[in-house]
């Protein structure tokens, strides 16, 4: 039996990742913006994280950023994805072209 006294952070999660754009993982969560996949939400709800801390990241690849803006509208016409996940792609989607 684990000891009460256990303390268990997750500040990790927020200390400065050096030199780590996150291009890679924003091209991996990309290509899994389906209904066929079937950590859809869990894919959604990691991007939003992503482009919430690095929202400049679609800038560093244009024809990135259209390949997300394309799968995501076609996410979202489509049944499949939770009503929060619904919610945080079209804030993706939204800042994407607030950005131009």
């Amino acid at each position: 039996m684990p000891s009460s006294s256990a303390v268990h952070r997750d500040d990790f999660m927020v200390a400065d990742p050096g030199r780590w754009r996150g291009t890679r993982l924003l091209a991996h969560l990309t290509e899994r913006l389906t209904s066929l996949h079937g950590f859809v939400d869990l894919s959604v709800h990691t991007l939003w994280l992503l482009m919430a801390q690095r929202h400049w990241l679609a800038r560093d690849d244009p024809g990135l950023a259209r390949s997300l803006e394309d799968r995501g509208e076609r996410l979202l016409s489509q049944d499949g994805i939770s009503p929060q996940s619904r919610r945080e792609l079209i804030s993706v989607l939204y800042n994407l072209r607030a950005m131009g």
